[in-house]
């Protein structure tokens, strides 16, 4: 099957996934209660100190830090001749926020029932696409860095991961999530960000090369 159909058909089996999901959690699952507890246990154990951190590690997920992320990436990428790679941080958010916003409006799930801190978002609760923005990202420089050594690769593998977990971690204590929104945006954004890279470089590759300059040779003719 061709790149570009090949990789339509997975976002759409993704978006499909999230709202049988979404509508299993919201039907017959009843919402799941445990999580509900969840929200509300983590919100009881934590202390200013806390309330103050958990705010602002959901803050840096906020669109406006996630984009200048991203275009801080590109510029990198563009300034170091990476010009194929630069694009992936970009369509790889993009295409996760795309993900999130059609599964939430097709599912409809509302927020956590307990006082939500920061800022509320329009879309619904499941998935979350705060989360699924920054795997995407995250996965976005996990590729770039293929190139770097291998303690600098395990370095910034360990911060990635770290910054995630805290993320999901900082959206569930502000009651802007469920643990399974939150599970769903990990998901989304790692799919997401694997695809647009693999795509890109399988778009790029000295394979891929070769048969277009063969192409132009056979069409020249």
């Amino acid at each position: 099957m061709p790149r570009i159909p090949r990789a339509a058909a997975v976002v759409i089996g993704l978006i499909a996934s999230n709202v049988l999901a979404g509508r299993l959690i919201t039907g017959p699952l009843r919402d799941l209660p445990a999580e509900h507890r969840l929200n509300r246990d983590l919100r009881r154990h934590g202390g200013a100190r806390t309330r103050r951190l958990a705010h602002a590690v959901s803050r840096s997920s906020d669109t406006s830090r996630a984009v200048v992320v991203g275009i801080g990436l590109t510029a990198t990428l563009l300034a170091a001749g990476r010009r194929s790679t630069a694009v992936v941080p970009g369509l790889s958010m993009l295409l996760a926020s795309a993900v999130h916003v059609t599964s939430s409006t097709l599912v409809g799930r509302p927020r956590p029932d307990v006082e939500r801190l920061g800022t509320h978002q329009p879309t619904s609760s499941f998935p979350s696409g705060h989360v699924g923005a920054m795997t995407a990202l995250a996965v976005a420089l996990g590729s770039a860095g293929r190139r770097l050594p291998q303690p600098a690769r395990v370095a910034l593998g360990a911060v990635l991961a770290g910054q995630l977990a805290l993320l999901g971690w900082s959206r569930l204590y502000n009651g802007q999530h469920y643990a399974s929104d939150v599970i769903a945006g990990y998901v989304n954004g790692a799919v997401c960000g694997w695809l647009v890279s693999r795509t890109v470089r399988e778009m790029e590759s000295p394979e891929t090369a070769g048969s277009r300059r063969s192409g132009k040779r056979v069409r020249g003719r």
